[in-house]
């Protein structure tokens, strides 16, 4: 029995150094430089999977050449005007996003205000309304839309 386990103890050996593999024999390749390509997909998959948008709706409107400050002042001074409040920031493209909170009974007094409309406005109510005013550069914004 003795003899028995003697035999097989280089047969052991054999396999694990076959299946540990032999060191030196195989030579790993270098990665190739991936950085850039990974952060173009990173980039893309930003662009494509946008964060969600916490206004009930969402307005665009072309920016006046040169207006621009004068522009989110107006906006800014219509939703106080239909009883709300707004916020001018600057989104992850570079636009001038305004974000104002109406009540919801003069929402349609607000957007026709963007329009440069007059539509009667009514006592604020409790309840209201989140509506996010995108100003783009003329060239890239298909058209208004409020």
């Amino acid at each position: 029995m003795r003899f028995a386990s003697l035999r097989s103890l280089p047969l052991a050996a054999l396999m694990a150094i076959t299946l540990a593999g032999c060191p030196g024999c195989h030579k790993e390749k270098p990665a190739p430089p991936i950085d850039g390509l990974s952060d173009a997909l990173n980039r893309a998959a930003e662009k494509a999977i946008a964060a969600p948008s916490l206004a009930n709706e969402q307005i665009v409107l072309p920016a006046r050449p040169g207006q621009l400050d004068a522009q989110a002042s107006e906006i800014i001074a219509s939703a106080a005007s239909a009883g709300g409040v707004a916020i001018r920031s600057v989104n992850s493209e570079g636009q001038t996003s305004i974000l104002a909170t109406i009540p919801e009974n003069n929402a349609d007094a607000f957007k026709a205000a963007l329009r440069h409309e007059q539509v009667p406005m009514s006592s604020p109510s409790p309840s209201t309304t989140l509506i996010e005013v995108l100003i783009e550069n003329a060239a890239s914004s298909p058209s208004p839309s409020p």
